[in-house]
Formats: C-alpha cells, sequence, structure tokens
C-alpha cells in the first residue's frame, strides 16, 4: 500500500498539521500526552515534569514598535518553574534560526520584573522541524546551548533550543531503541498507521493513539482538522511544485552554459535530460 492510500485511510491525524499539533500538545485536557513527551525528550538528563500550567500563545512587546510572538504551545512546570516552549515548523524560511532564539530570549526576559534579581529559571524550546538545518550536519536531534567553544564546558542553562528534524527519524518502528526516537517516529509517521501497526499493538502509547484516532473526536474538531489537513497538503504540493521548477530552471541554465561554450549537443543532450528541441530555443 503506497503512503498516500495509508494516509487516506485517516485511522489517526497527521500530527504535522497546525489542528492535530496543538490540539495533542497544547490542550489541558491533552496535557498528560505533552508531559510524556517532555519526560521523553528529557529522561536521560533526570529531568521530570509532573504537571505544566499552559501560558497565552500570544505575547506582546512592550511597546507598539515591538514584535508579537505567537507560541505553539508555552507551558512552565508549576514544580521547578522550568519554561517550556514546543513548534512544529513544516517549511525553513530565512530568519528561521533568529526566530527561534527570540522565542527563547523573550520567554526568559518576561520572567522578570523591575527590582527583581537576576535570577531565571531555564527555558526549553523545542522545534519539530520537516526539514534539514542549514549549515548543520544532518542527524535527528541538534541540541544548542550556551557554552565555551573549547572546553565545551555550559556557561549557562538558562537557553536551550532543540531541533528535532523528522526527515532523519528512524525509518522504521522496528528500529527505534529509545523511547526518544519512538515518540520522534510517531509524530512523524502517526497518520501513516493503523491499528495493525506495531507500534500500536505495542501499547506503549495508547494515550496518544487514543487521543489521535478520528473516531474518537467530536464532529467540529474532525471538521477544524480537515481544514487543516488541506492547508498541509496545499502547503507540501507548492513546495514539490517549487522545488521541481528549481530543478528544471538549473537545468537550463547548465544547458544555456554549456552551449555558450561549445559543448556539443549530445553532451548536453545527456548531461540535462533536455531535448534537442528545448536545447535549439536557448
Amino acid at each position: 500500500m503506497s503512503k498516500k492510500e495509508k494516509e487516506d485511510k485517516n485511522t489517526f491525524m497527521n500530527l504535522m498539521t497546525d489542528f492535530a499539533f496543538k490540539h495533542m500538545f497544547g490542550s489541558v485536557s491533552r496535557k498528560h500526552i505533552l508531559i510524556q513527551f517532555l519526560n521523553i525528550m528529557f529522561e536521560k538528563e533526570g529531568l521530570h515534569v509532573y504537571d505544566v500550567t499552559y501560558h497565552d500563545k500570544e505575547v506582546l512587546p512592550k511597546n507598539i514598535f515591538g514584535k508579537v510572538i505567537k507560541y505553539d504551545v508555552y507551558c512552565t512546570s508549576p514544580k521547578n518553574k522550568e519554561h517550556f516552549i514546543v513548534e512544529m515548523q513544516r517549511v525553513h524560511h530565512p530568519g528561521f534560526e533568529n526566530r527561534a532564539i527570540l522565542y527563547a530570549i523573550r520567554a526568559a526576559g518576561n520572567q522578570l520584573k523591575k527590582g527583581q534579581k537576576y535570577e531565571l529559571k531555564p527555558v526549553y524550546t523545542i522545534f519539530l522541524v520537516n526539514f534539514h538545518m542549514p549549515n548543520l550536519k544532518p542527524k535527528d536531534l541538534h541540541d544548542v546551548r550556551l557554552m565555551d567553544v573549547d572546553s565545551h564546558e555550559i556557561f549557562s542553562d538558562v537557553l536551550r533550543l532543540m531541533f528535532v528534524t523528522l526527515p532523519d527519524a528512524k525509518k522504521t518502528w522496528e528500529e527505534c531503541k529509545t523511547r526518544k526516537d519512538k515518540i520522534i517516529y510517531l509524530i512523524k509517521n502517526l497518520h501513516l498507521m493503523d491499528k495493525e501497526s506495531a507500534a500500536y499493538k505495542s501499547g506503549e502509547f495508547e494515550d496518544l493513539f487514543n487521543e489521535a484516532e478520528l473516531e474518537n473526536m467530536v464532529a467540529e474538531d474532525v471538521v477544524a482538522y480537515s481544514e487543516s489537513k488541506l492547508r498541509l497538503e496545499d502547503e507540501l504540493a507548492a513546495l514539490d511544485y517549487n522545488y521541481e521548477k528549481g530543478k528544471t530552471d538549473e537545468k537550463y541554465e547548465i544547458a544555456r552554459n554549456m552551449k555558450q561554450n561549445g559543448a556539443p549537443l549530445g553532451d548536453i543532450m545527456l548531461y540535462t535530460g533536455l531535448s534537442e528541441k528545448q536545447i535549439s530555443e536557448l
């Protein structure tokens, strides 16, 4: 069965849609899903989240000339007061890295009021990104902190940015060796699964599957999800079109340069895949 056919069965939501992501991780009634995710992401470090308090997703600037910030999910831990920001980013845009830094800095800076000591609680920002991070070697998790360049000693734990690159998630459920591997795999592939999937049968993420099952959703949410899914499909189609157009434009540019440099027609056709007529029109 093809990927498209699996998705069309619509057993579970696609967590990369805007509605599904916020529905699962940004809802008070489903905060146990977010808590499980956070505990998995930080379990090797001994950080345990028992509860979370959600905060306004829209943070206004201090003056009319400042920039409004809109988080997907922003919460704090009532016990230790850590701040957690969780974002889904499907497409890389110029300035994305700076926006990620700004999100974390704003959450840190807003902790203090005039006259208070500079005692800041850690801000953990997790971006689930559906692309490879530019200028960084491909891997499934980039953990960015303030540290000494030579010794790698941590300078401060106040700001921490984690970029989970979904394209580098494990390819199959069987390849997933850790709970972190598994939760990342599910976020990427949940919409392609059914109740015969090994991940579902394992019972390890029963709550996640139950909350993401379309049959368990009220009609209003199904409509909202369907609209969000269509927007995602349009976005991906536009990306594919731009990608293919870019490749075609590149072929024409290469052929034009080869032709100007006197390359034989056969070589140009072989190298670019363009026809004799297409090349003659350049």
